[in-house]
């Protein structure tokens, strides 16, 4: 891991954020690169000399502020920056510009906050979720109510379809930081002895003494999401791994369905989103 964009509106939700990409940086030593979205309106060839001036005279004022947020955070944490840097850019589309911007810079992830609780789309957000979709570079997505500590532990819930390709990135993400991956599966099948024994030779050839396997019995009239917060509150990862794309609909299931709002979502721990 050698960067990472993490993003912030200056507010107090976005502090967590920032907050937990300096405890990545102290565990993993990378750049970390603050990067602030000013919207901004299409304005017409006549006016674009003024509006680039104007333009110019804040961003530079608001990377001012922006350094100063950042190295009150930093003084807060009592950590010392590394190799960081300070980005303003004004664009249309807030997520495509910071899209844009994390491959423009190669960054590894893209990490920002949630604005709040409860529901998954409030959890998230308009911009956490449109990244979701589209990001092509890794997503983590802190809770607001973050605090800093050590990174240890990650919980992967995984389908079990690709495990071998997806356990890479994982992987990748895990041994930057010594941390151990619980591999979370859960099946309506379970206690059919052919399911076990294919589930068990899957486990087989990944497990090691980093890697663990945990496959639970599905129960239809419980919500994947319900069955996924137990083993959350139980083991209490540093974070949560998922894949999206690859199998759209296992995720759908976890976040889209209507059934995600009556349970609400853990908003205690981070997320870590790989787009495949």
């Amino acid at each position: 891991m050698k960067k990472i964009l993490v993003t912030t509106d200056f507010s107090s939700n976005s502090k967590a954020g920032i907050r937990f990409a300096i405890q990545l940086a102290s565990q993993a030593p990378c750049e970390l690169i603050f990067y602030y979205v000013k919207a901004s309106l299409a304005v017409d060839a006549w006016s674009q000399i003024d509006y680039n001036d104007a333009n110019n005279s804040e961003n530079k004022l608001l990377k001012d502020k922006l350094n100063k947020f950042i190295n009150t955070i930093y003084k807060s944490t009592k950590k010392q920056a590394g190799k960081i840097d300070c980005v303003i850019e004004s664009k249309i589309y807030i997520d495509a510009a910071i899209i844009a911007y994390a491959q423009k810079c190669k960054a590894d992830y893209i990490c920002m906050s949630t604005r709040g609780g409860g529901t998954m789309s409030k959890f998230l957000g308009t911009n956490a979720s449109a990244l979701i979709t589209n990001s092509p570079v890794p997503l983590v997505v802190v809770p607001h109510t973050y605090r800093i500590k050590p990174l240890k532990s990650i919980l992967y819930a995984s389908d079990m379809e690709k495990i071998g390709s997806e356990l890479k990135f994982v992987e990748k993400f895990a041994v930057a930081f010594d941390a151990n991956v619980a591999i979370y599966h859960y099946d309506y099948f379970m206690e059919q002895e052919e399911v076990k024994s294919k589930l068990n030779k899957i486990a087989d050839k990944y497990r090691s003494d980093k890697i663990l396997f945990y496959f639970r019995k599905f129960y239809a009239e419980q919500t994947l999401l319900s069955h996924l917060q137990v083993d959350i509150r139980r083991s209490k990862p540093s974070i949560i791994a998922m894949f999206t794309k690859q199998n759209r609909h296992w995720f759908d299931r976890l976040f889209v369905s209507s059934k995600t709002a009556e349970f609400g979502f853990d908003t205690k721990t981070p997320l870590l989103v790989f787009r495949k």
